[in-house]
């Protein structure tokens, strides 16, 4: 087995103790983004435009969420409860997660048929699973064994990333997908 595998399997069992568990709950998003980045990878040389643009739409979704439930709640949270060299840690996280909302933005503005698109989206998964790892390794076994409320930090999570992802899509987001899978803007 694995070692993506064998975590995800400990996640998953993590799940049915503590469903709202904050790093449960994080670590989930970050498998559904790896899953996401493979696809692409595994299907952009024979995907038609349209299809990579949706491909990657999808992880640009995903990280874009992701990033505003960190922002708004995981990180302000993880940093009441770190000191020293772990706020260094989490300022450095922060700083890399700005940068991947810098390349989803630039993905969003890109047809999928312009020459760089390819580049770009594996470029940003790879600086995504970078950010990812670097957080399951360094802050999730600081924040595992600090005074943070898991519990209660993640039903905050949960219930805001809810609210992102049924939250209606505007006619600039429309406008914007219609750009990246090719159509007209």
């Amino acid at each position: 087995m694995t070692v993506a595998r064998r975590k995800a399997a400990q996640d998953a069992a993590k799940a049915e103790v503590n469903p709202h568990d904050a790093l449960v709950l994080l670590s989930a998003d970050h498998n559904e983004i790896r899953k996401l980045a493979q696809e692409f990878e595994r299907r952009r040389k024979a995907a038609e435009p349209i299809e990579k643009g949706k491909l990657a739409l999808r992880i640009c979704n995903a990280l874009r969420s992701q990033g505003r439930v960190k922002k708004e709640i995981f990180y302000p949270a993880a940093e009441a409860v770190l000191g020293g060299d772990d706020k260094e840690l989490l300022g450095k996280a922060r700083l890399e997660q700005d940068e991947l909302q810098h390349l989803v933005g630039k993905i969003e503005s890109r047809p999928a048929d312009s020459s760089d698109f390819d580049s770009a989206v594996m470029l940003l998964a790879e600086r995504a699973q970078r950010h990812m790892k670097q957080e399951e390794d360094e802050i999730f076994p600081r924040l595992r064994h600090s005074g943070l409320d898991l519990l209660g930090t993640g039903e905050r999570m949960a219930a805001r990333k809810a609210q992102i992802t049924t939250a209606p899509i505007g006619r600039r987001l429309i406008r914007q997908a219609r750009k990246v899978m090719g159509g007209r803007p």
